[in-house]
């Protein structure tokens, strides 16, 4: 690796360990996911008998009730749980090298599927740049603990799993390794692996590669391992769908109503004209070079090479518009789609390299080059701001709940709310920004779990109407002036 490259990754994984160390944890799963799993739905408060997770053993008890009775994300959820019970510090220095993981991973698919340590540096700044940039919900996504465990490391797992395949499509020599009984063998629990992990991307991935591998079939005989890697994919697919919990998690989601109602879908609706508009430079790009192309005569490589170009465009869209369809669409979901179209416009310039094809302009290039440093700078600059007034809040306000905690052991206590972005910093950002609020109702889930993990019997935020004046119940109202005495 030469040293221009290696320094560029030292500066993204600085770059990501830094926001990771200002990110708290998170009001809501990240304190319910410190426990030991109850058996009931998310929203409902934790027992005041409620276990921390303290070993091995409460992990795997913890997962087995959490499969049965909430959801099947159980190799996600099993790393949310690890970090939580030994710490958020730990999480951050391996959350970063997961990120750094993930740009490496997308610069393997861009060329071709080979696994090297030679790497171009502005391939690597390119594709953190338009992770940063088109990524909606990047910090759910990179930094939010529970999160990141859902989408980042799940997300290098499954790209991780198909680097081979995308290998092969390019050469069908193979290679030593390939040939070992032990790859197939190691493909097919990774598969499982792989398929366990998200409900809108790993379908889309079973279908392009039985796809595949019906094509190869009739090109050559087909290498063992392939086999063996989809099968495992299935079958971690089915764990994660088919899982128990996952029924009764929908049946509590919707309170006995309809699955998709005319409400939701519109919802819906709007949320995935959300995560397209976010990727629109990247949906531009693609479909203009794509059509630009058919007009000239292009050789068989690169037409083979568009091909893969355009099932990932298909799969893109596949993995964002099939969350229409389920009982809840957070923006983040569109990430694992959003990596497929970055690895899309990945190849095409690569493309344009290597054939000096005329996609962009060099005067384009130019001139978004410079735009893109001064948007880099300009959210990045907003966001460190933001992240670290936010994590000098919340120490001063976690150090205060500290020091509280013995008093309020059998009473409630009650605090103003958090300060929040303004609108013009949430978009300064980029919408990189994060939001901690607690309920004015001790009784939410969110205040529950958030009181049990500190030891009080419960916590409020104070009602926007009844700032400044008394009421019957114990209060201890604290503002970031008095915590910064504690």
């Amino acid at each position: 690796m030469g040293k221009s490259s290696f320094a560029v990754l030292i500066a993204i994984y600085i770059f990501l360990f830094v926001l990771n160390s200002l990110s708290p944890m998170a009001f809501g799963d990240d304190y319910l996911y410190s426990f030991i799993w109850q058996g009931d739905a998310m929203n409902t408060p934790l027992p005041e008998n409620a276990m921390r997770l303290s070993s091995w053993h409460d992990l795997c008890m913890s997962q087995i009730s959490h499969y049965f009775t909430w959801g099947g994300r159980t190799v996600a959820h099993t790393l949310a749980q690890f970090f939580l019970w030994t710490g958020k510090n730990t999480f951050n220095i391996f959350n970063a090298f997961v990120g750094v993981l993930l740009v490496v991973e997308i610069c393997w698919y861009i060329n071709k599927g080979k696994v090297t340590c030679h790497f171009e540096p502005k391939t690597l700044c390119w594709i953190f740049f338009v992770l940063w940039a088109f990524t909606p919900g990047f910090s759910p996504v990179f930094f939010w603990l529970t999160g990141a465990c859902n989408y980042l490391w799940t997300g290098v797992f499954f790209l991780g799993f198909l680097i081979p395949y995308v290998n092969s499509y390019y050469s069908t020599k193979l290679g030593e390794l390939e040939t070992k009984k032990f790859y197939s063998v190691f493909m097919f629990f990774y598969g499982i692996i792989a398929g366990w992990t998200n409900e809108n991307s790993v379908c889309w991935i079973i279908l392009a590669l039985m796809v595949y591998l019906y094509w190869c079939r009739k090109k050559y005989d087909v290498p063992y391992w392939m086999y063996c890697g989809l099968v495992g994919l299935i079958i971690g697919y089915a764990l994660l769908l088919l899982a128990p919990g996952n029924i009764l998690r929908l049946q509590a989601e919707q309170n006995g109503s309809a699955w998709l109602n005319a409400e939701t879908l519109k919802k819906q609706l709007y949320t995935l004209f959300s995560v397209l508009l976010f990727q629109f430079f990247l949906w531009y790009f693609c479909i203009r070079s794509l059509l630009g192309m058919r007009k000239q005569e292009i050789s068989k490589a690169i037409k083979k090479e568009l091909l893969l170009v355009k099932v990932l465009c298909v799969i893109s869209f596949g993995m964002s518009a099939i969350m229409v369809f389920s009982p809840g669409f957070p923006p983040r979901s569109g990430f694992p789609g959003t990596v497929q179209l970055i690895i899309a416009a990945g190849i095409l310039l690569r493309l344009q390299n290597d054939y000096n094809l005329k996609l962009i302009q060099s005067g384009a290039q130019k001139f978004l080059f410079c735009v893109g440093c001064i948007y880099f700078v300009m959210t990045s600059s907003a966001t460190l701001h933001n992240f670290y007034n936010t994590h000098e809040e919340m120490e001063r306000f976690l150090t205060h709940i500290n020091n509280v905690a013995e008093e309020y052991k059998d009473d409630i206590l009650e605090v103003n709310h958090l300060n929040k972005a303004s609108e013009l910093e949430t978009h300064l950002s980029g919408f990189h920004i994060l939001g901690y609020e607690l309920s004015d109702n001790e009784k939410e889930w969110v205040n529950v779990a958030f009181s049990r993990y500190y030891g009080i019997k419960g916590i409020r935020m104070v009602k926007e109407d009844d700032v400044g004046k008394k009421n019957s119940t114990k209060k201890h109202s604290v503002s970031t002036a008095e915590s910064q005495s504690h």
